[in-house]
This record gives C-alpha cells, structure tokens and sequence, in this order.
C-alpha cells in the first residue's frame, strides 16, 4: 500500500491520474487519449528533475571550499613543474590564510589529495578532475585579423585583432613573434577578452629592422599567453609564412594564416 501511494504522488506531479483496480488494464491512466496529448512540460519536468539529481550525485560533488583551494595550489605546481607536487602544509596554509587553530577537517579524507606527515599530494582523481575543470573553463585565443603593410618607413605588421573562443575569460594576453632560433618580441598586450569578445585593432609592429626581415625563418608563429580567472596558464597562436622579396630580404605575410595551436 506504501508503495501505492509513492506512485500515486509521482503520477499527481506528472498530471497523470493512475488506477489500481485489479482489472487487466490496469495500473491504467485515467484516459490513455491524455498520455497521447500528454504536455511536453510534463516530461521535460520529470527530465530535469533527473538531470539535477544525477548532477548532484554523480559530480564530484560534496567538496568543501578549503578543499578546492589546496587542489588548485597542488595543481597550479603540477602544471608549471610537470611533477607530481607535494607542497608542506605550512606554506599552503600560510598562501590560503589558514591560521592554527582553525577548523580544517573537510581535508583529512579528500578524494583529491592525502597528507602525507607535513605535506599535502594530489592524487590521480584529482589531476582528473581538474583537467577536466580547466578544459571546460579554459580561455582559445585566436588571430580574427591580421595585416602587412611596407613603406617608407619600412615593413610593419598591423592591425593585429583577436578573439576569445573560449568559455573563459583570457587574462593578461601578451603577443609574441616568435621564430626557432631567435628570441620571441612580445609586441602587443591585450589586458582581457571575454568569451566571444573581440579586440580593437593593435599598434603596427615594424620588423623590417629585425631579424625576423633578413633570412628565412623556422616555425615563424604569432605566440599568445594568457591565464584564465583561476590563474591557470595558457598559450596558443597561429603559424605565419615568408615571400622572398627582390632585395633578397623577406615580408612576413599576413594571408592566408597558418594553422592554429595549443600548448
């Protein structure tokens, strides 16, 4: 009869009148034409009340804010020093504030990361999880415009124009050209793009009296770097290519880009 009654609940919030009379149609709805006509509100209700419950359960859910904090400072070093970090409680408590005394249980039994006597370690389920926190949260910094212009005044690269296609904000975005075997000329710097956000044309950039002008280059790339709102570290960019000039010098040219990439 419980059992009954939890039915007849879940059928009242879905507009769906059930009959348990014993006959052989039945459990039956009130009328099988309403099922047929049944509102899609109705079921699209009954989704999203699976959907919050599954997001709730099957997340990495549970986790205390203290926790958050200490794995994105075992992160932070894993991805700058490509180890497997173990940081002294001392300094993480000094950087996050924590004082003696204060509460810190929610940290003892942490599916993310252990203590190890002073120290605190990541663990596998950890680095999972933030990878894929910082893939779905990361900044795509991508060349829109790009053009060439020569002169009096010698060869430039001008109107330099980007846009976030990411789903975070780029931070702080420094540009680069960049070549193997020479050293990269951090030549214009966006402070931040929004996801979807383009920039306004930058300041013309004159190679011609570089070494980026008098021989062919290696791997010539236009290099962004950036972090994201959670201080995670980005770079990305385009490949560019070279026209020998009659002078025997070389344009830097500005169509069709090259291909785009991450790293």
């Amino acid at each position: 009869m419980f059992k009954i009654n939890i039915l007849e609940k879940i059928a009242e919030k879905l507009g769906v009148t059930l009959n348990f009379s014993g006959k052989r149609n039945s459990p039956t709805t009130k009328n099988r034409a309403e099922v047929s006509n049944s509102t899609v509100g109705s079921i699209q209700q009954a989704q999203n009340i699976n959907n919050d419950m599954r997001s709730f359960a099957g997340s990495e859910d549970h986790v205390s804010d203290l926790e958050l904090k200490i794995l994105k400072e075992l992160y932070l070093n894993f991805k700058e020093t490509k180890k497997h970090p173990r940081l002294p409680l001392k300094d993480v408590h000094e950087k996050l504030g924590i004082s003696e005394g204060d509460y810190i249980g929610p940290v003892n039994d942490s599916k993310f990361f252990k203590i190890d006597s002073n120290d605190y370690i990541i663990k596998e389920t950890g680095i999972r999880f933030m990878d894929s926190f910082v893939r779905n949260n990361k900044p795509e910094v991508d060349i829109t415009s790009l053009a060439h212009s020569g002169g009096p005044n010698g060869q430039e690269l001008t109107g330099l124009r980007l846009i976030n296609n990411g789903s975070g904000s780029a931070i702080g975005i420094k540009c680069f050209l960049c070549a193997d075997g020479l050293k990269c000329v951090n030549f214009a710097n966006i402070e931040r793009l929004n996801p979807n956000e383009e920039s306004r044309n930058s300041l013309g950039y004159r190679y011609s009296d570089t070494l980026f002008f008098t021989q062919p280059l290696k791997n010539l790339r236009v290099v962004f770097e950036y972090r994201s709102k959670d201080g995670f570290k980005f770079t990305s960019g385009r490949y560019l290519s070279q026209t020998k000039r009659a002078d025997g010098n070389y344009n830097i040219n500005n169509s069709p880009l090259g291909e785009y990439f991450e790293y």
